[in-house]
């Protein structure tokens, strides 16, 4: 998926992200906590757990990608 700005004309290296998800506060607050804790990014913390999380979700299956 490329950008708007991909379509204008500029090159895109990397498919749109997703830009802003309605998380309750709480969750949100937590994933703070836990980010500074591992001295990382809510982002990169989020990118690992989704990362792991699909990853054990296709051995358990037996899907490889």
């Amino acid at each position: 998926m490329l950008t708007s700005r991909a379509r204008k004309g500029m090159v895109v290296t990397e498919p749109e992200r997703l830009l802003q998800a309605k998380l309750p506060a709480g969750l949100v607050k937590a994933l703070r906590i836990h980010a500074l804790e591992r001295e990382t990014t809510v982002k990169e913390l989020l990118t690992r757990l989704i990362r792991d999380y699909l990853a054990r979700e296709r051995s358990r299956t037996g899907r490889t990608r």
